[in-house]
């Protein structure tokens, strides 16, 4: 799949997000796949992005606003 990816803290002016070829996770029982058409990307994403949140761990692929298809 392929994703936005980001590898370390910068300013989002910089452009700090890559796009990765990424491997498709596992779904458990309990779970449903969902091929993203579109991705927002809220205001808590742009603090993680610049480093402002805590626990951060690398690689994140921000974003959980999702529309696709089941």
């Amino acid at each position: 799949m392929k994703a936005m990816v980001l590898g370390a803290f910068r300013p989002a002016a910089e452009n700090p997000l890559e796009m990765r070829a990424e491997p498709v996770p596992a779904v458990g029982p309990e779970d449903i796949l969902i091929k993203v058409r579109c991705c927002g990307v809220c205001h808590t994403d742009l603090h993680a992005v610049e480093g402002e949140l805590p626990d951060v761990r690398f690689p994140l692929i921000p974003g959980h606003e999702v529309i696709g298809v089941v």
